[in-house]
C-alpha cells in the first residue's frame, strides 16, 4: 500500500466476497505506557474530637507490575494546630505488584480539649514510589467536629400572652461561650387549637450572639391577634435554626389566652376552719360552657403566719366537663391541731393551674385556720 507502507490492500470481488489479505508490521513502532493512578481513602472522613480514629488506605486505577510504597503524612487545615491530632507510628501503606488495594495500617487520632470552636481539618497526603513511576496521590481531607459544642436555648419573655394583642419577646442563650459565635433564625408555628391567622411573627427574625459572649441581640416579636371566637388551648410552637458550631435549640411553647373564653373561679367551702381538725373543700366553676372538658391542679401554699406543717393537702385534680360549668372530682384543705396560742389567725394560699395552656389560671383564693389555743 503506498500511502500506508506495511498494511497490505483488501478488496472484494463483483458478487461481494472478500478477499483474504495480510496486515505486514513495519519496520519500526511506538511503546506507549498508561501508568496507574493511586487514590487515599479516609474510613471514617469525618471524626469526633474526642478521640475519633480514622484509617487511611490507598487504591491503584489498575494493577501494576511494580509495587507501590506510599509513605503517609497529616498537616494541619483549616482551623486545626498539630495538637489537635496525632499520625500512627506506622506511616506506610504497601500495594503489592498485580494488586490495587494497600496493606499496612496508618491511622488518624483526633485529641480532645475543652475548647469550644468550629469543625477542624487535617491534610493527608503520601509520598508514592514504585509502581512504574506512579505519581502521588491527591490530598484529602479530614474533618474533626468539636464535642464542646454549646447548646442554644431559646426563651419567651411570658409564657402565654392575651389574645387581645399580647407581645412576647424570644430571646436566645448559649449554655457556654463560643468562639466562632451563633446566628438563630426564629420561627413560629401554630400549635393546639391554634392557626395561623393567630398570631403573627416580627419581620425581624434573626438573633445573635457574637463570639465569646453567651446572651443574644436582636429583638423577635411573636404579636397575638384578637378575634371573636371563643376559643381556648392555642398555642404557639416557637423554633430556631443555627448558623455557627452550636446545638439546635428545643422548640419553646407560647400559649395564647382567648380573651372571649369563660373564666375558672376557685372557691372555699368553708372559707374558714378551725385548727383543731376543720376541712374546707376546694371547687371551680367555669362562667360560661365551654364545648371541652377543663382540668384544674390545686395546690396550697403556707400564707400569714401558717407554715407547711399547718395543714395537709388531699386530692389535687378538678375536672369541670365539657357543656357543664361546675367541678367534680374531690380536693380538700385540712387543719393540723396544735398546742401553740398565736396572736392571729393562721392562712393558707390555694391556686389552680388549667391544664392544656391557652386559658387563664383562676386567681387563687386564702383559707383561714382558726386557732383554737387559749392564752396562758
Amino acid at each position: 500500500n503506498p500511502t500506508f507502507p506495511g498494511v497490505s490492500e483488501s478488496t472484494s470481488d463483483r458478487a461481494g466476497n472478500f478477499r483474504s489479505f495480510v496486515l505486514g508490521l513495519s519496520s519500526t513502532a511506538t511503546s506507549v505506557t498508561v501508568r496507574p493512578t493511586v487514590a487515599l481513602a479516609l474510613s471514617p472522613a469525618s471524626i469526633s474530637e474526642n478521640g475519633g480514629m480514622s484509617t487511611v488506605t490507598a487504591t491503584l486505577s489498575r494493577a501494576s507490575s511494580e509495587a507501590v510504597t506510599l509513605t503517609v503524612a497529616a498537616a494541619a487545615g483549616a482551623g486545626a494546630v498539630a495538637a489537635d491530632f496525632d499520625l500512627s507510628a506506622a506511616t506506610t501503606l504497601t500495594i503489592a505488584a498485580g494488586d490495587t488495594a494497600s496493606t499496612g495500617v496508618v491511622t488518624v487520632t483526633a485529641n480532645d480539649n475543652t475548647a469550644s470552636s468550629p469543625a477542624k481539618s487535617v491534610t493527608v497526603s503520601a509520598a508514592a514510589v514504585g509502581g512504574n513511576g506512579v505519581a502521588a496521590p491527591s490530598d484529602v481531607t479530614l474533618t474533626i467536629t468539636d464535642d464542646e459544642r454549646p447548646t442554644v436555648a431559646l426563651a419567651l419573655s411570658a409564657s402565654s400572652i392575651s389574645e387581645n394583642g399580647g407581645v412576647a419577646t424570644v430571646t436566645a442563650t448559649l449554655s457556654a461561650p463560643s468562639s466562632a459565635g451563633a446566628t438563630i433564625t426564629v420561627s413560629a408555628a401554630p400549635a393546639g387549637a391554634a392557626t395561623r391567622a393567630d398570631f403573627t411573627l416580627s419581620t425581624a427574625k434573626t438573633l445573635t450572639i457574637a463570639a465569646g459572649n453567651t446572651t443574644s441581640t436582636g429583638v423577635v416579636t411573636i404579636t397575638a391577634v384578637d378575634n371573636a371566637a371563643r376559643l381556648w388551648g392555642k398555642s404557639v410552637r416557637v423554633s430556631g435554626t443555627v448558623n455557627g458550631a452550636v446545638r439546635t435549640p428545643r422548640f419553646v411553647t407560647l400559649g395564647i389566652v382567648d380573651d372571649d373564653a369563660a373564666t375558672v373561679t376557685l372557691a372555699l367551702s368553708p372559707a374558714s376552719i378551725s385548727e383543731g381538725g376543720g376541712v374546707a373543700t376546694v371547687t371551680a366553676s367555669l362562667s360560661a360552657a365551654e364545648s371541652v372538658a377543663t382540668t384544674i391542679t390545686v395546690s396550697a401554699a403556707a400564707g400569714s403566719g401558717a407554715t407547711a406543717a399547718d395543714f395537709t393537702q388531699t386530692g389535687t385534680k378538678l375536672t369541670i366537663a365539657a357543656n357543664a360549668t361546675a367541678s367534680t372530682g374531690r380536693v380538700t384543705i385540712a387543719a393540723v391541731n396544735d398546742d401553740v396560742d398565736q396572736a392571729s389567725n393562721k392562712s393558707v394560699t390555694v391556686s389552680g393551674a388549667v391544664d392544656g395552656g391557652g386559658r387563664a389560671d383562676p386567681a387563687s383564693v386564702t383559707l383561714t385556720i382558726e386557732d383554737n389555743d387559749d392564752a396562758l
